[in-house]
Formats: structure tokens, sequence, C-alpha cells
């Protein structure tokens, strides 16, 4: 239990020491070992580490501005600094090999922000797992299990918010395609960054190339997608679709006979709907509604939620897009696809609701912890 773990267990043994690019690599590699989700770094702030959804301040004294500025400086480059204080964040990938056969992936985000009345730089950093789960380890349900891969050509979303393990469920549908010896596929990914790394997976039947935006490709995802089509794929992953030109493009390759995996930041299916719909250019809406009703297969909304061993699980709110399900969105206005979402769901899907109860029952959650999806359900 996480609860056992004493307080001396969760600080920085290097504290006391001054602060350089390599200690971030011992910070860094201490905190993976602990299973940590997120650390964080920031001016006049002590160390903070996200473990198992909880946040635990490693360091009782703080960080100064030249420590971070360290930091920042180590990570991207010499003028890192200086693309902050032009009022630029950055996002990179970061890798440290402690020996010769490891390597620990990280995805890094810096940001200026005020501290104590002065400029400031927080660094979060977000350690990528090494091992890419099996589905069957996710626990998934046989209803996204039978509707993640059924289909021959259209468009699947995983949606929920930030650190609620989307990228973790895309990876176990990739590695589920790749060594599925049925499959015959040419996978392509296109991710900012490329978090799960699929070298080690070798599909007997299918194979997978995976490009960074913008290390690879500067253009961004909707240029992407236009990339991937002309590579005669049958699968495209787009790492987020999070604008109006990813999300017409991720549409017209789903028409054109590819089956697309995207992720959008939403809190439901209902919402992930909503937001899908303000994603349309409004001089396309009519149209690209219509053809998203009409290639939509999947939509899976996904939270983490403190478990009874401490850590956290998956619950799951879903909808498979049947044939029934597509003519009840193409009978209505775009801007009233969010409300005929919940009905859909009840008849056709599960709601979260059905989840929490599944999750208590199984005694992987307190009572407490389900009570809000089960009230939301009444």
């Amino acid at each position: 239990m996480l609860d056992s773990i004493g307080d001396s267990e969760l600080r920085w043994p290097e504290e006391s020491s001054a602060f350089t690019d390599k200690s971030l690599d011992r910070l860094y590699l201490w905190a993976w070992n602990l299973g940590a989700s997120g650390i964080r770094l920031q001016t006049d702030d002590p160390i903070v580490i996200q473990l198992h959804g909880r946040v635990y301040k490693v360091t009782h004294r703080t960080l100064s501005w030249l420590e971070v500025e360290e930091a920042v400086n180590h990570l991207y480059g010499a003028d890192g600094q200086a693309r902050l204080k032009s009022g630029e964040d950055f996002d990179v990938a970061y890798e440290i090999q402690p020996d010769r056969s490891t390597r620990r992936r990280f995805r890094v985000n810096a940001t200026p922000v005020l501290s104590n009345g002065n400029d400031g730089a927080e660094i979060t950093a977000r350690p990528l797992p090494d091992h890419i789960p099996r589905l069957e380890e996710l626990n998934v349900e046989p209803g996204i299990l039978e509707n993640c891969r059924s289909f021959r050509d259209g468009l699947a979303i995983i949606s929920g918010a930030t650190g609620n393990g989307k990228s973790t469920l895309m990876a176990g549908i990739i590695r589920k395609t790749l060594e599925d010896p049925t499959s015959n596929s040419i996978i392509l990914t296109y991710e900012s960054p490329i978090e799960f790394v699929f070298d080690k997976i070798k599909g007997p039947t299918s194979k997978i190339a995976q490009t960074e935006i913008p290390r690879h490709l500067v253009a961004g995802f909707g240029s992407a997608i236009r990339n991937g089509v002309r590579r005669e794929p049958t699968d495209i992953v787009v790492g987020e679709c999070r604008d109006a030109d990813t999300m017409s493009a991720a549409a017209n390759a789903a028409l054109t006979g590819h089956r697309v995996y995207t992720t959008v930041h939403a809190s439901t299916v209902s919402a992930t709907i909503q937001r899908i719909v303000s994603l349309c250019p409004v001089e396309e809406r009519a149209s690209l509604t219509v053809a998203i009703a009409q290639t939509m297969r999947l939509i899976v909304n996904q939270r983490l939620v403190f478990s009874t061993d401490g850590r956290r699980t998956a619950l799951r709110e879903f909808l498979p897009f049947t044939r029934q399900v597509q003519d009840m969105f193409l009978d209505a206005r775009p801007d009233d696809w969010h409300k005929i979402a919940r009905t859909a769901l009840l008849k056709h899907g599960q709601t979260f609701g059905v989840a929490a109860r599944r999750a208590l029952d199984e005694g992987r959650i307190l009572e407490d912890i389900a009570k809000p999806f089960l009230e939301d359900a009444i």
C-alpha cells in the first residue's frame, strides 16, 4: 500500500547538494524507479513528484533561479532559458541511458512562470513507460476489445484529461495489432513526442513506422495525416486531435479507407463529441460532421481513480458507433450531438456509472470513489 511509504522514503537523497545537470538525471532516474508519473521543478519551490495520483514535495529546500536555469539549458540546449524569456515554452523528449542496455525516456515541458514576483520557470517531466502493456493487462472491457479493431476503415477516439492513460490504452491497441498474426497492417504513428517505442514488438505480418512532430516533420498533425495517406498505410495513429486542420484531415483519411486512431482532451464521451464538433471549421461543418458521423467507429473516455491497492485503476465509458448509433447522429443537428450521446450510451455503450459499479463489485475501488459516478447514473 502506498500509505505505508514513510515521509523519509519520499525525500530526494541529494537535496542538500547543489542541483546540477548530472543530479537532474539522477533525480529523474530516482523518480522513475519509484514509479512516479510526474516530476516538477519550479523556481523558488521544492521539487515535487506525482505518484499514483498523489503529490509529494521531495525536498525541504527550494530550487534557486540559477539551478532551474541550468536544468532548462541542459534539457533544451544553450538557448533554452532565452526561449522562455522570449515568452515561448518548449516540449522535448529527453532520454537517459543508465547503462548500455537501458533507456529511460521522459516527456518534458518547460514554461515561464511568475515566482515570488519575478520571472521563473516550471519544468514538468513525465516518465514514458518502457513496458508496452497488452489490453488484457489494462483490464479493458469486452465491448472495447470487440470494437477497437473490428472495422476496416473509420475513426476511433480515446479521450480523457491529461495523465489519465490515453496514450497507454492507445499503445495497447497498437501492440494488439502488431502481435495479431492475421493483421497484415501497416501502421504509421505521428506523435509529439513519441511516447511508447515499439522497437521490441515484432509483428509476424505487420510493421510500424513512428514519426515525431516536429523533430521529423516540422508541419503539424494535419499535414502529417496527409503525408500518411500518401504512404499507403492501413492504420494512421495521431497523437492528438487539437485543431480544425487535424480534425478535417483525420475525417478525410477515414473516408478514404484508413483506420485512424487519435486522442482528444475531454472529460466524457458527450464532451468528446462536443469537442469534435467544435473542431470542425465553420465553413466545412455541415459536410465534415456528416463525414464524422459516417466514419466514427468508437469513442472511449477514460479516467484513472484511486484504487484499493494504493495506486490507480481505469474507469471507462465508451460508445461503439453501430449503424443505429450513426443514424441517431446523422438525423440530428451537430450542435445537438452531445445531448443525444447520453441516450446512445445507455442503449449501446457503457456509462461511467456501470464501470464504477463493476470496479466496486470487483473490489478495485472503495464506495467513496464510486459514489459520484453512481449518483450521476441515477
